[in-house]
């Protein structure tokens, strides 16, 4: 039976025809999604790739109801291009979708694939990369499986707290989780060693890792 994808995630470059090939070679379920990223740059050759690859679309995808989003993605701030990329993927971990890199900027295609780590996928996606010039195409394994960080409840509220206040002592972030101080620091060591929080003094921050986490 052929795979039908409820979501198709695509990096655009410059050149729409690798995504054009790639849109009419997945199947995608009616009222399926076309999500395709872009760099925030402003650059008319992706305006006229992405109007391009939509009007072609639209007319080989027409009797099967597919949408279309356009993401455009700020790589000035990377740490904030992943947090952005992961906020939209978010809403598609409970879907079938497949990944095409097939264009697009390195360091795009680098956030959307971070932010597809980064997640916890109730159905494995496809990742496929199209090479450059040639018609094949390179499954990669869902690699994702086995860099899964192991974050408690309490661990994530605990960084979500971080996150809210900018930085807090051991004791403070006893009081507002309603933990004793052991249990608390208990946490924060495992944090640390994970790379996801510091320590300055008595004050315990995010790291950039701890940031893109939550």
């Amino acid at each position: 039976m052929v795979q039908q994808y409820d979501a198709l995630i695509m990096t655009l470059g410059f050149e729409p025809g690798p995504l054009v090939r790639s849109a009419a070679s997945y199947n995608l379920k009616p009222n399926g999604l076309i999500l395709v990223f872009t760099s925030s740059f402003e650059d008319e050759r992706v305006e006229r790739a992405y109007l391009e690859f939509k009007r072609i679309c639209d007319i080989i995808l027409k009797d099967a109801s597919i949408g279309f989003k356009r993401i455009n993605v700020d790589l000035r701030d990377f740490l904030g291009a992943v947090r952005q990329v992961k906020d939209v993927l978010s809403e598609l971990v409970d879907k079938q979708v497949v990944f095409c890199f097939s264009g697009g900027m390195r360091a795009l295609c680098f956030a959307v694939f971070i932010a597809y780590l980064m997640l916890r996928w109730e159905h494995k996606p496809n990742i496929e990369i199209h090479l450059e010039g040639r018609t094949e195409r390179l499954t990669i394994p869902p690699i994702n499986e086995i860099i899964k960080v192991d974050i408690s409840e309490e661990k994530t509220r605990l960084l979500q707290l971080l996150l809210k206040h900018g930085g807090l002592s051991a004791g403070a972030i006893a009081v507002l989780m309603g933990k004793d101080r052991s249990t608390v620091y208990r946490h924060l060591m495992s944090l640390l060693e994970s790379g996801l929080v510091r320590q300055k003094g008595k004050i315990y921050e995010l790291t950039d890792l701890g940031l893109m986490l939550i």
